[in-house]
């Protein structure tokens, strides 16, 4: 069963009451805008691998009463949302990059010769700034071993990128059947950089 995750809401006019729901913090205004857009977008699950740049998206989901399925590793989230998708479903697979070699041989194998369109969020490391030498090379080589499978990745670093960038990644999942990668660049904030 999927993890619900606690959320409490800012009293109506309280600053940013408007913009901050649930446990979303200040300045991430992002993770409301992607998660507003995936439920717009229609997505019925998320599966995911729990990384702290997600949690204040998970937050709004969750608090708009979408399953939230948290595995243990990435290639479970594809097996299940692949499963999902079949059903006639529309889920969405959220993972850090250091998971994305993980999730290759079930998206490779699976997700892609049956064109089930799944739409991937991910949450980079390794980029610029990474101080953990061991998040480097997975974060180099995900959006070519994701092109390397014939998957478009499309990097998100302000938070005016959120809507159409989802709405993007979206439609080439659901629409053309084609898997798509949201990947959330470190500029955005809300994880391990803020700790």
């Amino acid at each position: 069963m999927g993890r619900r995750v606690a959320v409490s809401t800012p009293t109506a006019g309280t600053p940013g009451a408007a913009a901050h729901n649930g446990n979303v913090p200040r300045g991430l205004d992002w993770q409301v805008a992607v998660a507003d857009r995936l439920l717009a977008g229609g997505v019925t699950v998320a599966a995911y691998v729990p990384d702290s740049r997600l949690d204040g998206l998970l937050a709004r989901l969750g608090e708009h009463g979408l399953p939230l399925r948290s595995l243990t590793r990435e290639e479970e989230c594809v097996g299940y949302a692949a499963g999902q998708r079949i059903a006639g479903r529309r889920p969405v697979v959220l993972m850090q990059s250091s998971g994305v070699g993980n999730a290759l041989n079930a998206i490779g194998s699976l997700v892609v010769p049956y064109r089930l369109g799944l739409p991937l969020i991910i949450s980079m490391r390794g980029t610029l700034g990474e101080r953990n030498p061991s998040q480097v090379p997975m974060g180099r080589a995900t959006a070519s071993f994701l092109g390397a499978l014939g998957i478009q990745s499309f990097p998100m670093r302000r938070d005016s990128d959120a809507a159409g960038v989802t709405d993007g990644v979206l439609g080439l999942a659901f629409g053309a059947q084609e898997s798509a990668a949201l990947l959330l660049e470190p500029d955005l904030g809300g994880g391990r950089e803020h700790r």
